[in-house]
């Protein structure tokens, strides 16, 4: 399903703001409508890990190599929700976390287990070899929404009614606060969903698999 273009949805949103008279473009609110919109759907993608936007992107390790870049529509390292690391045909998670006393210990390379996010990614311990496959899931960027025929990332009925909400608060309609009740109502029912049932998915607590006994100095 496309969703609509930020041209379609400046059409409506002038419209239901009583607007409709000045077109489908142009106007001396262009700007503030399409802020509105803007405004909407980076809320709206910051209030949840959406599932229709993960993704994974797999890479490969090198030989003493800790650092490695983000996938590249993974602009922010708070959108990346896990690694995971392919050892001996076998798929288990990294801990989140890299401890000082881990990086004052001395080590011998081995598969990684750790990770911390950085400006890069940054892998514990270093790698023995250069084929442990690496798979690191994350919420895609937000395509880009500033040209008319730039098409929403979300679902465009959201973005709608929370830039439609802020517009009446800030045109001070007299029916603002019944908009800003609907979008109360939206936000908290998307708050309560749970993955496998809707469109967003909620990041869990799982532990990393066991894959060898830790070692003191070294894994904690």
């Amino acid at each position: 399903m496309a969703y609509k273009t930020l041209g379609e949805l400046r059409s409506l949103l002038r419209t239901r703001l009583g607007f409709g008279a000045q077109g489908s473009s142009g106007g001396a609110n262009q700007t503030l409508l399409d802020s509105l919109l803007q405004n909407a759907q980076t809320q709206l993608y910051w209030l949840q890990d959406w599932r229709h936007l993960i993704d994974y992107d797999d890479f490969l390790t090198g030989v003493g190599q800790t650092l490695y870049d983000y996938p590249d529509d993974c602009a922010q390292d708070r959108r990346l929700l896990r690694l995971e690391v392919n050892y001996a045909s076998q798929w288990s998670q990294l801990a989140e976390g890299i401890t000082t006393s881990m990086r004052s210990t001395a080590t011998t390379r081995t598969v990684p287990c750790r990770y911390e996010r950085f400006a890069q990614i940054e892998l514990y311990p270093e790698p023995d070899v250069a084929t442990y496959t690496v798979r690191a899931w994350y919420v895609k960027d937000l395509q880009p929404f500033v040209e008319d025929n730039d098409r929403a990332t979300l679902d465009d009925q959201m973005i709608l009614l929370h830039a439609v909400t802020n517009g009446k608060a800030h045109y001070r309609h007299p029916d603002a606060k019944l908009y800003e009740g609907q979008l109360n109502t939206l936000l908290a029912s998307i708050r309560g969903q749970s993955f496998g049932s809707n469109g967003v998915y909620r990041r869990g607590n799982d532990s990393p698999l066991d894959r060898k006994p830790a070692v003191v100095g070294r894994d904690v």
